[in-house]
């Protein structure tokens, strides 16, 4: 008779988080202005290392009131993201990228495939609205970026969301950008890279500089693209 050990089925090791739900086939965004990186939509494969992210208090240190779609409930240490909470919110942001309201990207650098980071535009105002508006975010993750030593990603990143925004998304006349008024790194980079002047605001999670630029404004002769392109001809290898 074998022994009760023998009847135990083996261990093995839990393998890659699945949601519950199916994404559809990635959409991939035209190519960076340096090429360096490839902006898509997102793939359950992506929700681990994006909770990683998440969960960097480094990198979450200006983002006090990003919280998992179900608040921060009993079952959380509070700031620690779970892959869970990251299926929750891209099947949240994929319901409303299906009304035009919403366009959640990842960020991927191309030479070794590694995801470094979130983009894309949190809030949409609905397709046909005059004047339509859209809010551009971005998260990068700022522990394995500084330990590579890859300079302007942001503003490459930023570049390919605004050129397909106001060439790909139907009607986009303005993009806008928020961040925590104490945020100096993104104001410096709004303020002195793209050129944009700063509206303070409060919200409900503190106070906030809010900065917007139109399509005229980005694609004139000195605008915030020529701007952020002049930024990243100092790095073309």
């Amino acid at each position: 008779m074998p022994s009760p050990e023998a009847e135990l089925p083996p261990q093995t090791e839990p393998g890659p988080f699945s949601p519950s739900f199916t994404l559809p086939s990635p959409m991939t965004l035209p190519p960076t202005y340096l090429s360096r990186l490839t902006l898509r939509t997102q793939l359950p494969s992506d929700f681990e290392h994006i909770a990683e992210i998440f969960s960097n208090p480094t990198t979450m240190k200006h983002l006090s009131g990003l919280a998992p779609p179900g608040g921060w409930t009993e079952d959380h240490i509070r700031g620690v993201w779970h892959p869970e909470d990251i299926a929750a919110r891209v099947k949240s942001q994929e319901l409303a990228r299906e009304e035009g309201k919403a366009l959640a990207l990842v960020i991927i650098w191309t030479e070794t495939n590694e995801l470094i980071g979130v983009t894309g535009f949190a809030r949409m105002e609905p397709p046909g609205t005059p004047g339509r508006k859209a809010e551009l975010g971005i998260i990068t993750d700022v522990s394995l970026v500084s330990s590579r030593g890859w300079k302007s990603l942001g503003t490459e990143a930023l570049h390919a969301a605004s050129e397909y925004a106001f060439g790909g998304l139907d009607g986009v006349e303005e993009i806008t950008l928020v961040t925590q008024q104490n945020n100096e790194e993104m104001r410096g980079w709004s303020e002195k890279v793209a050129g944009l002047t700063p509206k303070l605001q409060v919200k409900e999670w503190g106070q906030v500089a809010w900065y917007g630029y139109t399509r005229e404004q980005w694609g004139t002769t000195g605008g915030v693209r020529d701007r952020l392109q002049a930024r990243m001809e100092r790095w073309k290898s």
